[in-house]
């Protein structure tokens, strides 16, 4: 897990770097239908596909709550299997979609993600409703908590349609940031829930939105958010800038 983060001005260079490598290195696929993961991408200038991964993944996915660590990290290499299994095969429907972006054989580098928020050692995934989202502001409000996002990219190259993805091209890794949350007083808290901003969120909350009641300790925005752009520049980087 990444417990430090690089120099602002040296990480806007390694996000300005793999981007414009996404322009003429690699096919990059967005495992997620998250508009907050889009626009991320589309902030820091990526040519990007979105094909979202099956919702069973997660829906079904027989994964353990107990470690965070692990349960980001095994969901986003689900979504971003599940996608590059789609990708593969001598017939595939999700390839010609993706193909325009970029001509000729260049791979694709599929991306999969997870976030949840952790406080008190629960884990504080989607809410359910309105009601679950009280619960879990309530839990938050006036805490320390975490942000852990799973990051997944998988590679796969023309040799590997036929024969499906290669694990041997997979990384994973998992970002933590931490947030600080100032007690919710009823009445910000009923704006909050009345506004539906939670809805589709980790801990019911978005950093996004630009809530004055959340400070960032350390980590980076971008994990917060749901897709932490530093790590995956980083990855990018070592895959594809020789």
């Amino acid at each position: 897990m990444s417990s430090s983060s690089p120099s602002p001005s040296l990480s806007s260079s390694n996000r300005e770097l793999a981007a414009s490598l996404s322009q003429t290195s690699f096919r990059l696929v967005l495992a997620s239908q998250s508009p907050r993961r889009r626009a991320l991408l589309r902030e820091d200038g990526y040519r990007f596909a979105t094909i979202p991964a099956a919702e069973c993944v997660e829906k079904f996915a027989n994964v353990p709550l107990d470690a965070p660590a692990d349960y980001v990290r095994t969901l986003a290499i689900l979504k971003a299997q599940n996608v590059a299994a789609r990708l593969c095969g001598r017939v595939s429907v999700a390839r010609w979609d993706v193909a325009p972006a970029l001509p000729g054989a260049a791979p694709f580098l599929v991306v999969g993600c997870d976030s949840v928020a952790v406080c008190h050692d629960e884990i504080l995934g989607k809410p359910r409703d309105r009601e679950d989202a009280e619960r879990m502001l309530r839990a938050l409000s006036g805490s320390v908590h975490r942000v852990v996002t799973g990051l997944a990219l998988w590679r796969v190259d023309p040799q590997d349609y036929a024969s499906g993805p290669n694990v041997e091209k997979l990384e994973a890794r998992v970002e933590s940031s931490s947030l600080e949350m100032e007690e919710l007083g009823e009445a910000r808290l009923a704006y909050y829930l009345d506004s539906r901003l939670w809805e589709g969120k980790a801990g019911a909350f978005g950093y996004q939105d630009g809530n004055d009641w959340l400070k960032l300790i350390d980590g980076t925005e971008s994990n917060v958010v749901g897709l932490p752009l530093e790590a995956l520049a980083d990855s990018i980087l070592a895959r594809f800038s020789h």
